[in-house]
């Protein structure tokens, strides 16, 4: 009895040591990528918004730094974007047209730091 116990035992333990290991070390990478997603600003007049593989964002809020509506991106070309209700980016001019063609503006590329801000004195009413 003595002898199957301590057969079982090592036998668990030197399984559960490999496996460990190998969890530790098929993690070791992924936070890396996760820690920093990859977003593209863009700036089409008065209007701010958030470009990512999977959605287009929209209506900034100044308050809480967050877009509130979300669009699906369904097709992700070469030459245009398509998103979600058959609006469209032109990805050589950076034009967004919407499911007709007509232009409805001009898409600028801008960083993090120049979407708008509170400014110091806050909301003053």
């Amino acid at each position: 009895m003595k002898l199957v116990f301590s057969s079982v035992a090592r036998l668990f333990f030197s399984y559960s040591k490999f496996l460990s290991t190998l969890v530790l070390i098929s993690t070791l990478g992924t936070n890396v990528n996760a820690s920093e997603p990859k977003y593209t600003y863009l700036k089409c007049d008065d209007r701010y918004y958030r470009l990512s593989g999977h959605y287009l964002s929209s209506n900034f809020n100044i308050r809480t730094k967050k877009f509130k509506n979300h669009y699906n991106v369904t097709d992700y070309k070469t030459n245009f974007i398509r998103i979600q209700y058959g609006s469209i980016i032109d990805r050589n001019t950076g034009e967004y047209k919407n499911p007709k063609g007509d232009v409805i503006c001009q898409f600028e590329v801008i960083n993090f730091e120049d979407l708008p801000k509170v400014k110091e004195g806050g909301k003053l009413f």
